[in-house]
């Protein structure tokens, strides 16, 4: 029987986060996910806090992690392992040749495909607006038939900003003739650039609508793999600056974190194992000795010294909302929730309040060990991170990377 010092269960950031975390330390290291979690769907900038209590935006990341309340995440973590979860998350980055530029004390605002700016703390380089902050002419390049990306709108959008109004702003579009009848996404053009037929094509096509020296807002579509190769080839070749947008699903910047982030496990031993649904647990006097996967063919048990619980809450299948309750189904641990559903949202349309339900999760001490009503710990070699936590509603607060990263960093610290 094969045993490893740590099992993490889920594939997300939270779970990828503790994998690295853990390897780092010299651990034996199985991941076992069942998709790639909200990485290519949420993007893969990092917000760390962007929003308080009554939508006050925070002044910076840092100042926001100062005024959370008791039962928030950050506050069971603490701020010394929040600030050695973010440097690691960097060196990570820079190793692989996909660094990020931020830290905690500045909001960085990016541009959205709607033409609004986002508070961030973390982006890739790609998203690095220095130099749109200073240019006086902005291009807004768009591609033929690429859904859910209005150049119109966003130039029209940015000129409402006070900080952008004076500028001016040029429309232009490239086809890159991959519609076939059909929309395109980001994705397509993403792929496209990463040929060098398609790069060279799409070089020719911008030099007709773009001026030297530019400074040019586009979507995120320069290429799928985690490097800035593609940005790079077309800033020498055209002697413009590019800047992505945040944007709808499928995330490419999302996708390519993912993709450096799982390249960095297996190069660190890290054995990864897709498609694995995690049904139940074996618990024998206070400790977790094995969790059990169901598959097609047959059950596989997965035995290990520790076990990290990151399969994202309700949106991963983490938590399980039943009528009067929620429920956590693989280790059966507790969740305080209201019997009366009417409690669990904010029916305002337009609201400054977080949603109750977001909120709802495992209760944990400061190494991440779930608790009973009472504060007592249940597993002694379980560890929360992530989505399955409580204590925050990350949509509305603009936290939800930071916790999966400062969360499952101190969960693998923990072991």
């Amino acid at each position: 029987m094969r045993e490893y010092d740590i099992v993490v269960i889920g594939g997300g950031l939270a779970g990828l986060m503790a994998a690295a975390a853990a390897t780092k330390r010299g651990k034996k290291v199985t991941l076992l996910s069942l998709g790639s979690g909200t990485l290519t769907i949420g993007g893969g900038i990092v917000d760390v806090m962007g929003y308080l209590e009554g939508g006050i935006p925070a002044a910076t990341p840092s100042a926001g992690l100062l005024q959370v309340g008791d039962g928030h995440p950050y506050k069971k973590i603490g701020r010394p392992a929040i600030e050695e979860s973010i440097r690691f998350f960097k060196e990570i980055c820079e190793q692989e040749g996909y660094s990020y530029i931020g830290n905690l004390d500045k909001t960085q605002w990016i541009p959205t495909a709607a033409g609004t700016l986002k508070p961030t703390c973390l982006v890739p380089k790609t998203m690095d607006t220095t130099e749109l902050k200073k240019a006086d002419k902005v291009t807004v390049l768009g591609f033929d038939a690429l859904k859910d990306f209005y150049p119109s709108l966003i130039a029209k959008n940015f000129k409402k900003i006070p900080a952008f109004a004076q500028k001016e702003y040029e429309v232009v579009m490239v086809d890159p003739k991959l519609s076939e009848g059909r929309d395109v996404t980001a994705l397509d053009v993403a792929r496209w650039l990463d040929t060098e037929e398609g790069l060279a094509s799409c070089i020719e096509k911008m030099r007709n609508v773009i001026d030297s020296g530019s400074v040019v807002i586009i979507p995120p579509v320069l290429g799928t793999r985690p490097d800035y190769a593609v940005k790079e080839k077309l800033e020498k070749a055209l002697g413009c600056h590019f800047v992505e947008t945040a944007s709808v699903p499928p995330s490419i910047t999302g996708l390519r974190l993912r993709t450096m982030l799982v390249r960095y496990l297996k190069k660190n031993g890290v054995r990864i194992v897709e498609q694995a649904i995690v049904a139940k647990s074996i618990v024998e006097d206070g400790k977790c000795v094995a969790v059990i996967t169901e598959g097609v063919d047959r059950e596989r048990t997965y035995n290990a010294k520790s076990f990290i619980l990151a399969n994202g809450g309700f949106y991963g299948g983490g938590l399980l909302a039943e009528p009067g309750k929620v429920i956590e189904p693989i280790f059966n641990l507790p969740v305080e929730a209201p019997t009366d559903h009417e409690l669990w949202a904010n029916y305002s349309l337009f609201s400054s309040e977080a949603q109750p339900f977001a909120k709802l999760g495992l209760d944990v001490d400061e190494k991440m060990r779930p608790l009973d009503a009472n504060g007592k710990v249940l597993l002694n070699n379980v560890y929360v991170a992530g989505r399955n936590l409580r204590g925050y509603d990350f949509s509305f607060e603009k936290s939800g990377n930071g916790v999966a990263i400062a969360s499952g960093y101190q969960a693998a610290m923990s072991v």
